[in-house]
């Protein structure tokens, strides 16, 4: 008897155990189907024509244990390498920037024409460029524009550049415009594309910012077009250089990064979205690129 009773209280508390661990499961499955409804409703809003950047919207506690927050970023504030190759005056930008990040002339000089070989649509190779000879492989280069940065990492001459300033790739996006957002972008990187000094940027950037110091809120002083940010940046209006430039700078983010950070109960989840249109609260028109991921950023971050 005592045995059985045993086997029983065995039993008994096994099945216990994997009921537990059943129900902590499902608990766990529901958490993150709400979060991701959450983050679904809270990308519907953000991507509403009606919505502006400093909508209370965009940041709600929806109850004791939920809450959610849209982050929008003009992802022209970064450079787009493809659209760079295009152009004369944007090849230049790049190659100064590897300049600057302590590529030797000659080496940037043949990088330059690595980059522009892997894009091309031919397989013909410029000089000290490379082309699937000099790669000694059948796959590479793709001869299209980069669809990622690790692309670009791949292409011969990169790995100096990664050697001389691992950070570069957060310089660049393949999914942004191809003109500058001033509004957006740091100071460094302002300065890089339009040869203003950085103490002439970082005031552009203070200014912008406004008293608060932060991105998309009611404070806010964007520049409302391209004459004021040169004047801001000492470049006279009319000059050889401020004509140049007004191919490269705009004073609006076509593309967008809207982040989403949600919280119910002890879970975080995080989702970004790319999106092109002609800005938040102005529609739209395409959906780049989507992630989901566990939160990496806390509430209130820029």
């Amino acid at each position: 008897m005592l045995w059985v009773v045993a086997l029983l209280t065995t039993l008994v508390a096994a099945s216990s155990l994997l009921l537990t661990q059943d129900l902590d499961a499902a608990a766990s499955k529901r958490q993150v189907f709400r979060a991701r409804m959450i983050a679904e409703s809270a990308l519907a809003i953000a991507m509403n024509p009606g919505i502006k950047k400093d909508d209370p919207l965009l940041s709600r506690q929806l109850s004791d244990d939920e809450r959610y927050e849209v982050v929008v970023v003009g992802e022209d504030g970064l450079l787009n390498p493809n659209m760079l190759l295009q152009t004369a005056n944007g090849q230049t930008v790049l190659k100064n920037l590897f300049m600057a990040w302590g590529v030797p002339l000659r080496e940037a000089g043949i990088l330059m024409n690595s980059l522009l070989d892997w894009i091309d649509a031919d397989e013909f190779t410029r000089l000290n460029g490379a082309e699937k000879k000099d790669y000694r492989r059948n796959d590479i280069p793709f001869n299209r524009p980069f669809r990622s940065l690790e692309e670009m990492a791949m292409v011969r001459g990169m790995a100096l550049v990664e050697q001389a300033y691992p950070q570069w790739r957060t310089w660049f996006s393949v999914y942004a415009s191809g003109l500058l957002d001033v509004n957006e972008a740091r100071p460094e990187i302002i300065s890089a594309v339009t040869g203003a000094n950085i103490q002439a940027a970082q005031r552009l950037r203070n200014t912008r910012l406004g008293p608060d110091g932060r991105l998309g809120t009611p404070d806010d002083q964007p520049l409302p077009d391209v004459a004021n940010a040169l004047l801001m940046l000492g470049i006279p209006v009319g000059t050889p250089q401020a004509l140049a430039l007004q191919t490269l700078i705009s004073v609006q983010s076509v593309s967008n990064r809207i982040t989403v950070r949600v919280q119910v109960g002890d879970l975080r989840r995080e989702v970004a979205v790319l999106a092109r249109g002609t800005g938040i609260g102005s529609g739209v028109t395409a959906l780049m690129d989507m992630r989901e991921q566990q939160a990496m950023e806390a509430f209130g971050s820029p």
